[in-house]
């Protein structure tokens, strides 16, 4: 891939986690969860009329490590929720119907937890790679809360 294509890739990935943060920062979680599957679940719905690219979850490793050095050279402010939220959204945009995963474990008496994406052929995208040995507290299906969404409708 060239440097314009990529560098195009990343302003659109971005892009994605700046509306991720500000539906996080101004909703309670459930509820920000909620209203970005909605938003997304048009492209989800239309991916294989779109012809959506198979996204590589190389890449989509990369720009979650991005936003994360962006974090700490100070320009912009990640967590692990909204890091694995961004890719999640970008794969359900794309057809893909991964899950994001909260999980917890103790270390040293203090409880750690971490957000991560799940792939449905069960492999992980996680740019910090701090997802072992977790367990599973909590799991949000954007698929689910769309469809949750239309039947509260009816």
């Amino acid at each position: 891939m060239d440097k314009k294509a990529l560098e195009k890739k990343h302003e659109y990935f971005t892009a994605v986690h700046a509306f991720v943060r500000m539906m996080l920062l101004n909703h309670e979680f459930e509820e920000a969860y909620e209203k970005i599957a909605v938003h997304m679940f048009p492209l989800y719905a239309s991916a294989k009329q779109r012809n959506a690219a198979r996204l590589n979850t190389h890449d989509l490793q990369e720009h979650g490590k991005q936003l994360y050095l962006l974090d700490e050279a100070d320009h912009l402010v990640t967590s692990c929720v909204s890091v694995a939220l961004t890719i999640q959204s970008i794969l359900f945009s794309n057809g893909c119907n991964a899950d994001l995963l909260i999980g917890v474990k103790k270390i040293d008496d203090k409880l750690f937890s971490h957000a991560w994406v799940q792939l449905e052929n069960g492999d992980s995208i996680d740019p910090n790679n701090k997802n072992k040995d977790l367990s599973i507290l909590q799991t949000y299906n954007m698929t689910d809360y769309a469809e949750r969404w239309v039947l509260s409708l009816i």
